[in-house]
């Protein structure tokens, strides 16, 4: 069975100066294959795991473009009763007790994906405060993230169209009362590689609901 990772994958970032950025495809073909541990199932079991705990490994069959392509991702603790997976060869991983930050590994790419807790009354009102700070022109999406398909609002722009300009997308999204915030940076030029692979990390969000 195929399964589409992120609903927003259709869509496009929109910037200043009709600056666009698609947003990368990809779609996951098998379901993870997931191994772990004794500690590591312990570890995904108990409510005072630290952020950022290794979990387990999960082997994830994907497309890129028409191919077919087998990646073995990690899994993490996040920030509350979530896990997120990532690529260990792309991104490390740095983690307190308010956000975990997913970062590029390849020298002069700034790209990274963090997830912090927001403080906003809605997230209606976190995705008005991105667009105020931004101050660009800003694409604002309802959509579905991670496996659980997680209600969100997504918020996209770019700085311009040159390689070398920002790039940035913004999902928001609340889950047990407690409201969540995943930023997604990268340069233009970078973003049909590094937004791949960023994009894949989110569709990884899986929420404890045991």
């Amino acid at each position: 069975m195929t399964l589409c990772v992120l609903a927003a994958m259709g869509l496009s970032a929109c910037g200043k100066k009709d600056a666009e950025v698609s947003v990368p495809h990809v779609e996951v073909v098998e379901q993870p294959k997931i191994s772990q541990t004794e500690e590591e199932k312990e570890a995904e079991l108990g409510l005072e795991t630290a952020p950022g705990t290794v979990l387990g490994q999960e082997e994830v069959t994907v497309m890129e473009g028409e191919e077919p392509k087998t990646v073995l991702y990690t899994r993490v603790r996040g920030i509350g009763d979530f896990s997120l997976a990532y690529d260990a060869e792309t991104f490390s991983v740095e983690a307190s007790a308010d956000s975990l930050t997913f970062q590029a590994l390849e020298e002069g790419v700034p790209a990274f994906v963090r997830v912090e807790r927001s403080d906003a009354a809605s997230t209606e009102d976190a995705a008005d405060q991105v667009v105020l700070e931004s101050d660009e022109e800003c694409t604002v999406e309802d959509v579905t993230v991670g496996e659980g398909e997680y209600p969100a609002v997504w918020v996209s722009y770019a700085e311009g169209t040159a390689d070398t300009e920002r790039t940035c997308d913004v999902y928001i999204f609340r889950y047990n009362d407690i409201l969540y915030t995943v930023q997604m940076d990268c340069t233009v030029g970078d973003y049909e590689k590094i937004g791949q692979a960023e994009q894949m990390i989110l569709s990884t969000l899986r929420f404890d609901e045991g």
